[in-house]
């Protein structure tokens, strides 16, 4: 029975924007829907390699374009796997779940960035952009009943279930827009404009994209009647050549483009292609892309990743995450082995040594890739690390194997440089006496740079890595060492700044102010003991009272802020650090002159202020404001 129902009100405001706001360059409906039906097809044929009871041995697996200029329709039929009801259901559920949870700003970025529509549900609803009414007819392999879905974009679709008369497969009718001549827009019901669009976008697609067309009979002509006979025949569109199997010097920088477009459903351009074929103990080719920006689903939990895999140029599995590691998930592409079986499933992919093979040959390939673009095309390989930086990084804190080859990729912010800076930049640039590598981590570039921990190394004029990504912690924990340079947190109590000389003076100044304010030290060792291991002096602090810092195999404070934020079984509760002072700070010979109870308040001041400076909660801020008011009053 026909079924009307409503895209929800988010849906219709998305559906309104794709309609009327998108794109001048409306021809790329096209692109999308051939491409979902190549993809329709591949899956048929890899469920086939099991079940071969689905369709008659001598199925045809192709695209018609069916186009009519009196009644103003084109038809894209192909003879895919086709859907179920429950299916199309849920391929209408996409976009509306997608829209629902991120609408806000998908809304927003769709309008500042267009190519956006690809990536945010499914190539289908790109039909909207040129057809007043879009009618889907689908019917799944092995099932003798079709669907039909239907809708003109107002904000309602309806849904049948009838019999396909072609059975397997789905055809799409669009009733075409009329467009004015001022819009630009192509007659999308023209044999020639169909030809090119097909020839420019989907040339690669391997499977015929044929329509009818008309042909001159030969030798039909006469003296009377100069013209031919015509016949109606049938013409592949496409090359439909491997793109992948084709030498790469023959391949246009536009051919790899489309072919990314249709692989991805990301309307913006590759920053980095990676076309190679792999000889000797094992074969394979790949084809691999680096994107310019991230999808609009990227950092959501469930958002798959990973290489088609193709065997013999039969597309056997999308989204195989045995073939890249997940710090590289940003990787689109493909590999076509010629070594394994047509029947591997996923289960066998994860122990089948050829596969194995392929994924480290793959890796290091890619990590070579990105040192190229990282020392040849520097500007690019700054945008690639601003949209996937955060997702390298991982696999310094994750794969053991990848450090050494990562550690060269990694770009910091410093605490002296403009521009970003990579590990080995930052060693030429190291002081003569520097022995290691300083970095802080935090949570904004605000809190970092004005750290007090900062103040001492800016003396010395030592430059800092900054690190405010969140990962940044497990990372710089991973990558103790660099080319035999220690990678130095500056907020552990073992920071070295100073020379053998520098720590001769140091001691004999220590000396006295140890003996000086010995008393006050053991009282402020009480007074926070809850809180506290210890209070020593400091040689890190020139401006700044106290600072607290962690011993050399304890948490950081950014440390357990990001795991009590994670919540849980992550939770880890507070690490007593150590309270280092600057007794030169004429704090301390005032607060030297208090009484007991006085020395106490200013002891938890001070505490409070060493948390606040690293970035942590205050445990009673109503205490705290308290006493600083209470102080103020007395002045």
């Amino acid at each position: 029975m026909k079924q009307t129902q409503s895209f929800n009100a988010e849906i219709k405001k998305l559906l309104d924007l794709m309609i009327h706001s998108l794109y001048s360059n409306k021809e790329i409906f096209l692109r999308e829907l051939i491409s979902n039906a190549s993809d329709a097809m591949d899956k048929l044929k890899f469920e086939v390699l099991t079940n071969h009871q689905l369709v008659r041995p001598d199925h045809k697996y192709e695209v018609r374009l069916e186009p009519n200029k009196t009644d103003g329709t084109l038809k894209i039929i192909d003879s895919g796997i086709g859907m179920n009801k429950e299916e199309v259901v849920e391929y209408i559920g996409t976009i509306a779940r997608s829209g629902t949870q991120k609408y806000h700003q998908l809304s927003q970025e769709m309008k500042n960035k267009p190519e956006l529509i690809g990536q945010f549900g499914v190539g289908f609803y790109s039909s909207f952009m040129v057809a007043e009414k879009v009618i889907l007819h689908t019917q799944k392999a092995g099932t003798n009943m079709g669907v039909v879905w239907e809708s003109q974009g107002d904000g309602t679709y309806s849904i049948d279930e009838v019999p396909r008369p072609e059975g397997v497969g789905t055809t799409i009718t669009l009733k075409l827009k009329k467009f004015q001549e001022e819009d630009h827009v192509a007659d999308f019901s023209d044999e020639w404009t169909l030809k090119s669009l097909v020839k420019k976008y989907s040339d690669f697609i391997s499977y015929p994209v044929v329509m009818k067309t008309k042909v001159a009979i030969p030798e039909t002509a006469t003296e009377e009647n100069k013209e031919p006979q015509y016949k109606d025949e049938d013409q592949t569109l496409n090359s439909m050549k491997a793109l992948w199997l084709r030498p790469a010097h023959e391949i246009k920088p536009e051919e790899y483009s489309e072919f990314y477009k249709h692989i991805s459903h990301d309307w913006s351009e590759p920053i980095k292609t990676v076309h190679y074929k792999a000889e000797g103990t094992i074969e394979f080719t790949s084809l691999l892309f680096v994107p310019e920006k991230k999808p609009w689903n990227y950092q959501y939990r469930d958002t798959e990743y990973g290489l088609s895999l193709y065997v013999k140029k039969v597309f056997i599995m999308s989204d195989c995450k045995d073939l890249l590691p997940p710090h590289l998930r940003f990787v689109k592409g493909l590999i076509d082995s010629s070594d394994l079986s047509l029947n591997v499933s996923r289960e066998i992919l994860q122990q089948d040594r050829q596969v194995q093979l392929i994924k480290k040959n793959v890796v290091n390939k890619i990590y070579s890739s990105l040192k190229e673009l990282l020392t040849q095309s520097r500007d690019k390989y700054e945008l690639f690390w601003k949209e996937f930086g955060s997702t390298l990084k991982e696999g310094v804190a994750n794969d053991v194997t990848a450090k050494d080859k990562i550690q060269d990729l990694l770009l910091f912010t410093t605490s002296t440089q403009d521009k970003l800076s990579t590990l080995d930049e930052y060693i030429v640039r190291m002081k003569p006496e520097q022995k290691d590598i300083y970095f802080i981590t935090g949570e904004n570039m605000t809190q970092i740079k004005n750290t007090p921990y900062m103040e001492k190394l800016n003396e010395k004029g030592y430059e800092v890595l900054l690190c405010v990504d969140p990962v940044d912690e497990w990372v710089m924990n991973s990558l103790s060492t660099y080319k035999d340079k220690k990678l130095q947190s500056i907020t552990r109590n073992d920071l070295n700044l100073d020379t053998e000389e520098e720590k001769k003076k140091k001691e004999e100044e220590n000396k006295s102010l140890k003996e000086r304010f010995l008393p006050l030290i053991d009282k402020m060792k009480t007074f926070l003991n809850e809180n506290i291991k210890d209070v020593v002096i400091s040689d890190r602090l020139s401006s700044t009272p106290a600072c607290l810092v962690s011993a050399a195999n304890d948490p950081s404070a950014n440390m357990e802020r990001l795991m009590s934020r994670m919540g849980g079984e992550f939770n880890m509760p507070r690490t007593k650090r150590i309270l280092e002072l600057n007794l030169k700070h004429p704090l301390f010979e005032s607060m030297i002159n208090k009484n007991e109870e006085e020395q106490k308040t200013w002891s938890e001041i001070l505490y409070n202020q060493a948390l606040l400076n690293e970035g942590s909660d205050l445990p009673d801020p109503a205490r705290f404001s308290k006493q600083i008011s209470d102080l103020m009053a007395r002045m």
